[in-house]
């Protein structure tokens, strides 16, 4: 698979698929000797640029918008080699600073009243922040919030071994989290992090 798309006058060779959605599909692209994330869509073009602009003034780390094309419904983003934290988690627990990171980005949510796609697929650690890698959110509201939508998905408990499943993991060596020791480590967070 190697097709050619052009935007303001630089030719990026699509590598291969990273993510096929209804309404855009993700590659790994290059382009003078750098790897980029070039997202087609076919709808939803406009709102992924207002959800852009949305999260990064709500402070939320994303990888950097480099170009979009308008008359091609093209957005080209920086790359970024790290594994997503879903992948991560498919070998073993997540350490300390994962959460650290993820409670910070979480502040900034709170505080922004933007609820994100929590499931951690969605969420990449570079250095020691965390980058949410969509662009979609939804204004947040009690249920939506990453207390009680996604942060049992972090953990090797019945939830986030699902996920885990669901996405194609052996996880048959990873050890299990008892729904107990799920339900004590969110509260610890809880204390440690509000």
């Amino acid at each position: 698979m190697e097709e050619v798309v052009q935007i303001k006058n630089k030719r990026f060779t699509l590598m291969k698929v990273v993510a096929a959605h209804h309404d855009h599909t993700t590659y790994f692209a290059s382009w003078s000797g750098r790897t980029y994330f070039v997202r087609i869509f076919r709808e939803d073009y406009e709102k992924a640029l207002s959800d852009y602009r949305s999260l990064k003034h709500a402070g939320i780390n994303m990888a950097k918008m480099c170009y979009h094309d308008d008359e091609r419904k093209v957005i080209v983003y920086d790359y970024f080699p790290e594994d997503d934290c879903l992948t991560t988690l498919s070998k073993g627990p997540l350490p300390e600073n994962f959460f650290d990171a993820l409670f910070a980005l979480y502040r900034f949510a709170r505080f922004a009243n933007v609820a994100l796609d929590w499931e951690p697929q969605n969420f990449m650690l570079r250095g020691n922040q965390m980058f949410y890698l969509p662009t979609k959110y939804y204004p947040l509201t009690d249920e939506n919030r990453f207390e009680k939508k996604g942060l049992r998905t972090w953990f090797l408990g019945k939830e986030g071994r699902a996920l885990l499943e669901r996405k194609g993991f052996d996880i048959k060596d990873l050890p299990t989290l008892s729904e107990a020791e799920v339900n004590k480590t969110m509260v610890l967070m809880a204390t440690r992090y509000w």
